[in-house]
């Protein structure tokens, strides 16, 4: 734990200032996302997972897979659902897990044929992300237990602590709670030592939970720059981590600043509150940072901007070791869910709605953050 991290802890929060961390020594900003290829333009992409068959991926309501193998990637509809898709997860026997906002979890593969999980507790609207334990076992990040998944702008504004994790045994149709009290939950990977790599997006934070017992997650990554959302393992034993928004100053101003925040969230559509955003632009009455104004025409690319493209690699020990970034002036934002699948690196950018792919390899024990 950082120092600034627990001068924040031992402090009220009304007291524990406005600054963030900076993007500096390995989160130095590059251009590495912005380089990279955009092999499938897919507006609303969102959640991935590598099958045996090829990439999954969500869009909106509709599930898709692309054969990796093909040239040029296609992705081909393989099911629809009622409500917006929230997670995607596979494992490698082909099995997919599918979270869809207002309609539970359904179990599937890649043929098309799914059924939703009929379980003894019903599961809440916000299914963020999940992972395929041992055992029959499906491990779920719950971000909200009182918001669904796309009012997530509305959990962060409310101080959301309502998120869980849960552990659904499929066979016996039944949940189990691992930790709950989490401020939105994002992400969640299985590590070495069969604990739970959890990242909690509104205490910017990296967390580990023993699933197997009732304990304090522990602290892994804190102090982050940008809000975490998925992670997946690394070839190499470590870790890659989506971040879809930056941290700035403005918004933790907003958050601490109560009458304010209230008024804004009482009086104002949320898409023109002040907070972070998947995508760059918007409408006349969006918020702007001074340094975000556009000087003859240019944004620079170091501005205060809303909405921000992020992915970093991290060691077995959840160690930041290097960085891609799509800045200010770029477009592939809001950075939600990447994967490795052998040389290749996949993110999904639903800030320009694609699917974009970079060279995972060159970033296997690199401990450079910046080009």
């Amino acid at each position: 734990m950082s120092l600034s991290s627990l001068f924040k802890r031992l402090l009220p929060s009304t007291d524990s200032g406005t600054s963030v961390p900076p993007m500096d020594g390995v989160f130095k900003p590059n251009n590495r996302l912005e380089e990279a290829e955009s092999v499938v333009a897919l507006p609303g992409v969102d959640g991935l997972a590598v099958a045996p068959s090829g990439l999954v991926c969500s869009a909106g309501s509709s599930l898709f897979l692309i054969a990796t193998g093909a040239t040029p990637l296609a992705p081909r509809q393989i099911a629809a659902f009622a409500g917006p898709i929230s997670f995607v997860a596979a494992n490698a026997a082909g099995q997919l897990a599918v979270g869809v906002e207002g309609g539970g979890i359904h179990l599937g593969d890649t043929g098309g044929g799914f059924n939703r999980l009929d379980l003894n507790d019903p599961m809440p609207n916000c299914t963020t992300a999940a992972t395929f334990g041992a055992e029959g076992t499906l491990f779920v990040c719950i971000g909200s237990s009182e918001l669904p998944a796309s009012e997530w702008k509305r959990d962060l504004m409310t101080h959301g602590q309502s998120g869980a994790v849960v552990a659904v045994n499929v066979r016996e149709r039944s949940t189990r709670t691992v930790a709950g009290g989490l401020a939105f939950p994002y992400g969640v990977a299985i590590g070495d030592d069969g604990r739970l790599v959890v990242s909690e997006s509104w205490r910017h934070r990296i967390v580990g939970i023993d699933p197997r017992r009732a304990a304090r997650p522990d602290v892994l990554l804190d102090d982050l720059p940008a809000y975490p959302a998925r992670l997946a393992r690394a070839s190499d034993g470590g870790y890659w981590l989506a971040f879809f928004a930056p941290r700035r100053q403005l918004t933790e101003m907003v958050l601490r600043e109560d009458d304010y925040r209230k008024e804004m969230i009482a009086t104002i559509e949320p898409l023109d509150w002040i907070g972070p955003e998947l995508s760059v632009g918007g409408g006349a009455d969006q918020p702007l940072q001074m340094g975000s104004v556009r000087q003859m025409g240019v944004l620079k690319p170091w501005a205060p901007s809303r909405s921000y493209g992020l992915i970093a690699k991290c060691d077995a020990k959840m160690k930041p070791t290097a960085t891609l970034h799509s800045r200010a002036d770029g477009m592939r934002h809001g950075t939600t869910s990447v994967v490795e699948q052998g040389a290749n690196l996949f993110v999904t950018s639903r800030g320009v709605g694609a699917l974009l792919r970079a060279d995972a390899k060159g970033f296997a024990n690199s401990g450079a953050g910046s080009v």
